[in-house]
């Protein structure tokens, strides 16, 4: 601590306003200027030097450093004119500094900042490709580069195309006496709102992408100090944050601002923790900003050495990634005064640099109050809330939305925050199924036995878990140890996570081998994608084991096998469904059953089966057999495992018969005036449009949201309902708001599972259903759809119950299906026009479940409208290609058409499509829905929702091309050629790779004017659908936008 305080005239800023106010800092460049004649002999910086002495620079020397720089610049680097902005003033090409991280960089950066040249300040930890695309990106004049950097031979080609500078070292450039050079060069802006300094993502996700910031944004950057005294703001602050980082702005900001010196480690030695708090007491630091990391070695070193240090000082703030709870818990019980940093790159820092007092907890972070956000609710998770923060930086002309998804603490509601996950931090499996990995990587990580977890699984079926050891491990034995002793941590974390989420074995089990370091980003967070490059070996023999591996489980018992099976089912696969509530009979995948179930359940009869030949487990057995009745049937006699000798439409009609609509019951209801429409599926992007729709119209009296009960039984409620349109973007009245209602139900109970009077309730009262929800899952057989046909016929009884008793006023039932349903004709006929009419089964019939499952509820809803003519209105509408919002330009990223442009940004390559496509936004299909819903006349039973303006694919291919600024094609062949050369590793760059089949033999079929619909029927009853045209180019950039923002595009 200091023991006397060194006065610090501090300067007064202005970041509110554009416009100048006298006597206010406008910029750095006013700031740096303001310190070095107010505050002239103020220690601005303590530079460790390699033999652990300081040089001590003060503020004037800071600016006479920055200006011997800006000659240097000026006398040396090739500097292109400079342009006029549209405001008049003087725009300059940006130069880029590539050097380590200490005092020389910073004066560096500020010199060109001076000079009011943006520099593009680059990580020394990237690649060499990575920096050559940042610099071609900002189209950069020139690079300076430290000596060392200039000797990589990374960067000995690039040389020859780029213009090198090797810079200054901060010791010549510093000068310990009081001369200064005459500074005629210092530009001081007119528009602070004028781009003035690029950094760049960390690229964890793929290249990184340049961000500018403004001379405004940078004065909010650097004005973060809280102090409650004086004596706090003053004394020494370590700095161990990367400068070629925003996180490492702060503490050079805080000396700048209210004059708390920074103490740089010498970039020569490598900042561990031991040196670090050598530096604490040689520095006589007063508080230190550092990554949650290095703080866990620190507390590691014997003795209590490092928690001593770090309990004597004010603060220690730290961010950029999580801190574990084990490590905070053991820093804050020792005495630590842990401070909590939050910010993003492009916002600056959102939280406030204090001591904490008692009041504070560390765990979350407090959110500035000088700035513009807003927080909004998102859907619960685990029945957890979930919050949004969205910030309006300064001078920006678009608010930024955080992908953070953050949990409040509810004593300071308004303020306190943590950051729980990211929406890309999710990982897709292969059935399309998404996985919040930080659940089960948090709980491994406090269980204070490993140092760090990291779940992989993408593209797979299921999920698996690298562990680092908290000392490298090298012997097989300690190994499974290791594995052995978090075995029950993962048991525990799988009960609170989705059945998808699941760990089921050990042997899905990583551990980090001795001689690999995990990579992390300049702000301490784990580098996932190189992780998994790392490890790509060892992960892949956790799959070629684990296809064919069996799950240690107790033999069954064959002389009362179903009762066996049913209880090795209930017990390991925790589908939350009572015993009493299921039978043999009953299909698996009606309980809620998961593709990664599915596969557990295989792995299990490996073992479990020991009567029963291995190879008759093949990976669609629980698909082919979904009950018990039909596995024990396959288990006492392999040779019932054919398959069945029925053809698809013979299968088709079979179920036609079967959930015939002939003996359905109902009884009597009352009339109710207005709509009161009973819908399935609002939770998905089409259903819960149509939700707004009808909300919004006058027509409407109710909306009932029938949704299926979740497993655990857990309840869904008006609110999060609300929520989750929200997060779509969807924004109602209150009005609107009040119409809506939720109910879960149990789709294969005839009273749909609802309490009597419910059930009495809605038989009286709807007067509309809409029956759109639907399972995307193409894996499953026919078979496995039968809950869906109990469903339609539940909905079907529901919809009966009112219309007995008024016959001149019919209930009307509209039914989504798909142009999966007919596409096979389009196979048949290329380009010839379906029309809206009853499909041949034996002419439909492709064999896929998904889109025979639809023709077969397709054939029930015929034969219904024959039966109950004089009861019930129906319609099938028939949806094809929906595109993503032309409001938001949301677009389902795990969708082809996303993952056909990201994989061409990653190619620099478009494919040459001809022929043509139809897209129709989801708010138009949603209209278009809801006014076939709500005819006064009687619609046709078929309609055809699909964009009846066709465009070619060429325009659409054009558009992308400008957005990703690509000039090259190819044609689709080649295009797929080159596709299929890349390393199928790197199936996040390339994602159209793992599709590549269908891709190659599929997409034009289905896509490019092949399969066409029809769509007289559906325009005479939709004005939206007689009003459409292409999707225009601005709605398709507005795609691109939307993945690039959500950081899928780069």
């Amino acid at each position: 601590m200091t023991s006397s305080l060194r006065p610090f005239v501090r300067a007064k800023v202005d970041f509110f306003s554009p416009d100048k106010k006298d006597q206010h800092v406008r910029s750095l460049p006013e700031l740096i200027d303001f310190n070095s004649t107010h505050n002239k002999d103020h220690v601005f910086c303590l530079q460790a030097r390699p033999d652990d002495s300081f040089v001590k620079v003060t503020c004037r020397q800071f600016k006479a450093a920055i200006t011997r720089c800006a000659q240097w610049i000026t006398e040396t680097i090739k500097l292109p004119p400079a342009t006029v902005a549209e405001n008049g003033e003087a725009k300059r090409t940006p130069i880029a500094l590539l050097m380590e991280s200490d005092l020389g960089l910073l004066i560096h950066q500020f010199a060109l900042i001076s000079l009011g040249i943006p520099p593009l300040v680059l990580s020394a930890r990237l690649s060499p490709e990575a920096i050559f695309h940042l610099i071609k990106t900002t189209q950069a004049a020139g690079v300076v580069v430290s000596q060392r950097v200039s000797e990589h031979p990374g960067f000995s080609k690039a040389k020859v195309v780029m213009q090198f500078y090797v810079g200054h070292p901060y010791s010549a450039l510093y000068t310990d006496d009081d001369s200064a050079p005459v500074d005629n060069l210092t530009v001081y802006p007119e528009d602070v709102d004028q781009d003035i300094l690029l950094m760049h993502s960390s690229g964890t996700t793929g290249l990184p992408k340049p961000i500018s910031l403004t001379h405004r944004q940078l004065v909010f950057a650097v004005s973060h100090g809280a102090f409650d005294t004086e004596e706090e703001a003053q004394g020494v602050n370590i700095s161990t944050l990367p400068l070629f980082h925003g996180f490492g702005l702060l503490a050079p900001g805080l000396s700048m601002s209210i004059g708390k010196t920074v103490c740089f480690p010498s970039p020569d030695r490598f900042a561990n923790a031991q040196h670090i708090v050598q530096l604490m007491g040689s520095s006589n630091a007063a508080g230190m900003m550092t990554v949650p990391f290095l703080l866990e070695d620190i507390v590691s070193l014997p003795n209590g050495e490092g928690t001593t240090a770090l309990a004597k000082l004010d603060f220690v703030a730290t961010g950029g990634s999580a801190l574990s709870a084990g490590t905070g818990k053991a820093l804050t019980t020792s005495g630590v005064k842990l401070l909590n940093l939050y910010g993003t790159t492009e916002t600056g820092p959102l939280t406030k640099t204090f001591a904490p007092k008692d009041n504070y907890d560390w765990k979350y972070f407090r959110l500035r109050t000088d700035m513009h956000f807003e927080i909004s609710e998102l859907e619960p998770y685990n029945g957890e809330r979930r919050f949004r923060l969205t910030v309006f930086p300064f001078g920006a002309s678009k608010p930024f939305e955080i992908a953070d998804q953050l949990i409040r603490n509810e004593e300071f509601p308004e303020t306190d925050f943590a950051a729980v996950g990211r929406d890309d931090d999710v990982i897709v499996l292969a059935t399309g199924e998404k996985v919040n990995p930080l659940l089960l990587e948090t709980g491994l990580v406090q269980t204070g036995l490993v140092k760090s977890a990291i779940v992989f699984g993408a593209d797979r079926f299921e999920i698996g878990v690298i562990v680092e050891p908290l000392q490298p491990i090298s012997e097989e034995s300690e190994k499974e140890e290791l594995k052995n002793r978090i075995w029950p941590s993962i048991v525990q974390a799988n009960e609170r996570m989705d059945s998808t989420a699941r760990i089921y074995s050990p042997s899905s089990i990583v551990v980090v081998p001795p001689d690999v370091v995990i990579p992390r980003t300049d702000k301490g967070s784990i580098a996932r994608k190189e992780v998994y490059q790392l490890l790509e070996k060892d992960i892949g023999h956790v799959y070629e084991n684990a296809d064919q591996s069996a799950i240690p489980v107790a033999p069954l018992n064959y002389d009362n096998l179903e009762k066996s099976l049913k209880e090795l089912i209930q017990k390991r696969l925790n589908l939350q469904v009572k015993d009493d509530n299921w039978s043999v009979e009953t299909n698996l995948f009606d309980l809620g059953l998961d593709s990664l179930q599915g596969t557990i359940l295989r792995r299990m009869l490996l073992s479990a089966a020991s009567k029963t030949p291995s190879e008759i487990f093949g990976r669609d057995f629980i698909y082919v057999n979904p009950s018990i009745s039909a596995i024990a049937r396959v288990l006492r006699d392999p040779s019932s495992a054919i398959s069945s000798d029925d053809s698809p439409s013979q299968e088709i009609e079979r179920f036609i018969q079967q959930y015939s609509p002939k003996n359905i019951v109902v009884t009597q209801a009352q009339i109710t005036p207005g709509a009161v429409v009973l819908l399935t599926g609002s939770s998905g992007s089409l259903g819960s449009r149509v939700v707004a729709e009808l909300a919004s119209s006058t027509e409407v009296l109710k909306v009932i949201c029938l949704l299926r009960k979740g497993a655990g039984g857990s309840i869904t409620t008006d609110r999060e309902q609300k929520s989750a349109f929200e997060s779509r973007g969807i924004k109602l009245s209150d009005e609107g708001w009040a119409k809506i209602t939720v109910q879960e139900c149990d789709p294969r109970k005839e009273d749909l599972g609802l309490p009597e009077q419910v059930y009495t309730k809605f038989a009286e009262s709807v007067t509309h259903v809409l029956h759109a929800a639907w399972p995307m899952d193409f894996n499953m057989r026919l078979s496995s759809f039968t809950y869906q046909f109990d469903f339609l016929n539940n909905l079907l009884r529901l919809a009966l119950s009112r219309s007995t008793v008024v016959p001149r006023q019919k209930t009307r039932f509209v039914f989504i299906s798909s142009i999966a349903a007919l596409a096979n004709l389009g196979v048949a006929s290329p380009g010839q026009i379906i029309p809206e009419a009853s499909l041949q089964v034996g002419e439909s019939a492709c064999g896929i479940g998904y889109a025979d499952a639809k023709l077969v509820c397709e054939k029930i809803l015929e034969e219904a409208a024959q039966l109950h003519a004089t009861k019930l209105e129906f319609s099938i509408a028939r949806c094809g290609q929906l595109a993503g919002s032309k409001i938001t330009g949301a677009w389902n990223t795990n969708e082809q058409i996303p993952m056909l442009v990201k994989t061409s940004q990653s190619l620099a390559i478009m494919p040459e499509l001809h022929g043509t496509a139809s897209w129709i936004p989801v708010e138009d299909a949603a209209t278009a829905v809801s006014e076939i819903l709500l005819m006064p006349n009687t619609p046709g039973l078929f309609t055809h929702i699909e964009n009846p303006v066709r465009q070619a694919w060429s325009d659409i291919v054009q558009v992308f091309g400008k957005e990703l600024n690509i000039q090259r094609s190819l044609p689709f062949d080649q295009w797929l050629d080159k596709l299929a050369s890349v390393d199928d590793k790197d199936s996040e760059a390339y994602p159209a790779k793992k599709l590549h089949q269908f891709f190659k033999f599929y997409f034009r079929t289905a896509s490019c004017g092949t399969v066409i619909m029809g769509t007289d029927s559906a325009r005479r009853i939709s004005r939206r659908l007689r009003s459409l045209t292409a999707v225009d180019d601005a709605t398709v950039s507005g795609y691109v936008h939307y993945w690039k923002k959500v950081g899928y595009l780069n």
